[in-house]
């Protein structure tokens, strides 16, 4: 384990101190915050991990994995203007991602939160694009042992999901076989990236002003951007794809009974969102 990672639970802490402090007061002089805060975690969401908030500009974004999150993030850190490390460790950046909700202090989120001209944004994709873009991300040619996250998560929930799925050091999971592990985990919380996005930001209390979806982002941020009030080079920025899942299109990996079983599992996200049913559409 290397130095670094030994302090990051150091570093969290250090940054949640304004949090941890104006909690305990706002439990006597403004509990209208604590209960909001609670009712988010009753609810099963973890906030710091879903939102991120730019106080200054009456900001919050709800992150759906695997739905244009990087580029969003990055954008809002430039807009911050937080020179740090990349928002991942492997590489480079100038910019860090924006604050979680316990960056700030509970009463800021709170107004934050509740304030009408706060815009409290989100982005969506087709579930069959996001399917694929996760197994192409997260599984694709990997071998099924232990010491990667996510095939560690696989591994340990697949023998209640159907024992025939493939497992061994000489083993990958094809995309047939990813279909049937996302599918019987959609509604279970067992990893955000292939949770369905109609649960994820469901949060209660963040009513949100704007659903942009990944296939018409230009579009949809642009309302972001003007909120922001971004300039010429954060908005050409903006415009710049990062962090693309490397695969063939989507509707290339789909069979009828493959469509169908993402379909059935993720049928809220596509009533809610509009998507079209047929991957062939």
């Amino acid at each position: 384990m290397s130095f670094m990672r030994l302090l990051r639970p150091l570093e969290t802490a250090v940054k949640e101190l304004r949090w941890i402090a104006s909690e305990s007061v706002a439990e006597f002089l403004n509990p209208a915050a604590v209960e909001f805060y609670e009712n988010l975690l009753a609810g099963g969401y973890e906030p710091n991990q879903l939102l991120y908030v730019l106080p200054k500009h009456k900001l919050i974004y709800a992150a759906v994995p695997k739905a244009a999150t990087t580029r969003i993030k990055r954008t809002l850190a430039r807009i911050e203007g937080r020179f740090s490390r990349s928002l991942k460790p492997s590489r480079r950046s100038q910019y860090r991602g924006p604050y979680g909700p316990r960056n700030i202090t509970i009463g800021s989120f709170f107004r934050l939160a509740t304030n009408h001209d706060t815009l409290r944004f989100s982005f969506v994709r087709n579930p069959y694009a996001r399917i694929v873009s996760c197994w192409a991300d997260k599984f694709a040619d990997k071998p099924l042992v232990r010491g990667d996250s996510f095939i560690d998560a696989y591994l340990a929930i697949r023998p209640e999901i159907d024992a025939n799925l493939p497992a061994g050091v000489d083993r990958t999971l094809s995309f047939f076989e990813f279909v049937v592990f996302a599918a019987a985990t959609a509604k279970t919380r067992h990893d955000i990236h292939m949770q369905v996005q109609d649960e994820i930001i469901s949060m209660p209390g963040i009513e949100l002003g704007l659903i942009g979806k990944v296939e018409t982002f230009d579009a949809d941020f642009v309302r972001v951007l003007d909120h922001l009030d971004a300039s010429d080079e954060v908005r050409r920025e903006a415009a710049i794809v990062i962090n693309e899942s490397h695969h063939d299109d989507w509707p290339a990996y789909y069979t009828p009974e493959l469509a169908d079983r993402i379909y059935r599992a993720y049928e809220c996200d596509f009533d809610r969102f509009g998507y079209a049913r047929s991957a062939l559409v």
